[in-house]
């Protein structure tokens, strides 16, 4: 199998004239101009176009600045041993005011070394040119296809929470690891420093704020990188392919208070998401989200919804007697419902089957023999007795 995956590269502007900091500066500004509802801005054209959809899709603040979006047709990025200045070159596209049309002016860029091999015979993606303390950067995306296996010994769930950022659990012998204990921290930490600074009202307020902010959001993406990195690391021992909780559309509101309301909306689910998604697939490791509905209030090893979570971090099943921890619980039917063992229904009609029909998960029994995970035959085998394992991808 092959799957497309998408790479940032921020590369940086250097050693600009003065005439191409000029139209740099006047094709930013007149970006911002045209997002915030200015018809009359002079614009590339096909920056123009992406300013409107920029408009009508965030509907941005007046007081924000947005990066511009440049078209991929209408950027390059060169490599020259020959140059003096630089090795690496961008053109940029600007509106030339002098000739009242478009035009495009060629800059010098520094390009991490790690990344040069991207832009070798890769697809560019839609860009962004971003202004930062007056230095200039342009957010290359580049698009790649790599081959991702197709047989594995196990399967990694990963359950999404508040209090963990992540629980992983194999599915063959659920044993399992917590992560990202440090993000609840730092954005504890950033929000008792915003909230003192507030009451306190010190001078240029705001501005304090918005500098931890930004503190805050790149401590909690390395956080988030760590993670990924360490769940990739753990698939990749057992040779196990990983599959999360989607928690599109769950978060709502619960009776808990606004405190716990607020740690939960705020979490970066979405974005751990496509870390982990990333990076499996740059490991050549499959990765898919599964619904993620009721599976913390789900007995993993009956079936049953009669449980309580009087303590958050435990779950008492009625029915089993089951004691589990809470998290640890939602990974384990996290990991079942992905191989199409939803225990509530039918395995004919199990809703959130990661398998596909050419990348089918088989369980292997005991005594070697093998069942489809989507078949509704059912060979006798439990996931609770840990012997099972996932054969393999067909």
């Amino acid at each position: 199998m092959h799957r497309d995956i998408t790479t940032t590269v921020r590369v940086k502007l250097h050693s600009l004239t003065e005439r191409k900091a000029h139209l740099s500066n006047r094709e930013y500004s007149a970006f911002q101009d045209a997002v915030h509802g200015d018809d009359d801005a002079n614009l590339y054209s096909a920056t123009e176009q992406q300013a409107g959809k920029v408009q009508s899709n965030k509907n941005p603040r007046a007081d924000t600045e947005q990066p511009v979006v440049l078209r991929n047709d209408c950027i390059t990025i060169e490599h020259g041993e020959d140059t003096v200045l630089s090795s690496w070159w961008f053109k940029l596209p600007v509106y030339n005011p002098e000739r009242e049309q478009g035009d495009s002016i060629w800059v010098p860029v520094h390009v991490p070394e790690k990344d040069t091999h991207l832009f070798k015979d890769k697809y560019i993606c839609d860009s962004e040119l971003i202004r930062r303390d007056g230095k200039w950067y342009v957010h290359l995306v580049c698009k790649r296809s790599v081959a991702v296996q197709d047989e594995y010994d196990d399967v990694l769930a990963v359950d999404m929470g508040a209090k963990w950022i992540a629980v992983s659990t194999f599915l063959s012998d659920r044993d399992t690891q917590f992560h990202g204990a440090k993000v609840r921290r730092v954005r504890e930490h950033y929000k008792q420093l915003r909230k003192s600074i507030g009451k306190a009202k010190v001078r240029q307020g705001t501005q304090v704020i918005e500098r931890i902010g930004a503190k805050e959001s790149r401590t909690v993406e390395h956080e988030l990188h760590q993670v990924a990195n360490d769940l990739v690391a753990r698939a990749r021992e057992r040779n196990a392919v990983i599959v999360f909780g989607d928690m599109t559309g769950l978060r709502f509101d619960t009776d808990e208070g606004r405190y716990v309301n607020d740690k939960t909306h705020k979490m970066p689910y979405a974005k751990l998401a496509n870390f982990l998604t990333y990076k499996s697939h740059l490991n050549g490791r499959a990765c898919h989200p599964v619904d993620e509905y009721d599976t913390s209030t789900t007995c993993w090893r009956c079936g049953s919804q009669n449980t309580t979570r009087e303590v958050q971090g435990r779950v008492e099943c009625h029915d089993c007697g089951l004691e589990d921890n809470g998290d640890k619980n939602g990974a384990s039917n996290i990991g079942q419902r992905a191989v199409g063992k939803d225990i509530q229904s039918p395995l004919s009609t199990a809703g959130a089957v990661v398998a596909q029909p050419e990348t089918q998960v088989r369980l292997k029994g005991p005594d070697d023999e093998t069942e489809p995970a989507n078949s509704p035959d059912d060979v006798g085998l439990t996931l609770s007795e840990g012997r099972p394992r996932v054969h393999s991808w067909e």
